[in-house]
């Protein structure tokens, strides 16, 4: 998280704080985890692991689509071999 936040912040000289905010993001995204966990009694293994597991989908989907490649030449490169076809 550190290198994502020094990735992002390059320059702006507010460094501490968005690490501060990140965190605090991730505390407040990590706390339905055990009360949905409890939901395991009333509903079964299955369930709570269902009930997890989309939790993070939700979490991988919110970073893939708010936190765009930061690193322009990895980019430009990604772009231009997706012009030419080459996928990877």
């Amino acid at each position: 998280m550190p290198l994502v936040v020094a990735d992002v912040m390059k320059g702006t000289g507010r460094f501490n704080l968005a690490q501060g905010m990140f965190g605090t993001l991730m505390g407040i995204g990590a706390s339905p985890s055990p009360i949905l966990s409890g939901l395991v009694h009333y509903f079964g293994y299955l369930a709570g692991f269902l009930i997890l597991a989309a939790e993070g989908l939700v979490a991988l989907a919110v970073l893939a689509v708010f936190l765009p490649e930061t690193n322009e030449k990895l980019a430009a490169h990604q772009l231009t071999l997706a012009s030419r076809g080459i996928a990877r």
